[in-house]
């Protein structure tokens, strides 16, 4: 799977509670890991990550808006995900 980088308000989520602890930790080092979507119709659908974009949602009136608002994805339903993850079983030679 491949990560994108897309702005936030091209994805669709539910917004959640989040910790003030999670919400610190994204003003100050942004997100670790990327938000897991689907794709559907040509538009992406949260699937793993509802809290950390309400999070990044509530910042809009803050500075540090402009930095977070470009998030990395992850699409998990565009096919191009790899069958087997195993390297030995390729190219052995």
């Amino acid at each position: 799977m491949r990560i994108q980088q897309v702005d936030i308000t091209e994805v669709f989520f539910q917004t959640k509670d989040y910790t003030q602890g999670m919400y610190d930790s994204i003003v100050r080092i942004g997100l670790s890991f990327p938000v897991k979507v689907s794709l559907e119709q040509g538009k992406f659908y949260c699937q793993d990550g509802h809290k950390r974009l309400s999070a990044i949602a509530n910042m809009e009136k803050l500075e540090v808006y402009k930095k977070r608002r470009k998030i990395n994805i992850i699409v998990i339903n565009n096919g191009n995900s790899r069958s087997n993850d195993c390297w030995r079983g390729r190219n052995m030679h």
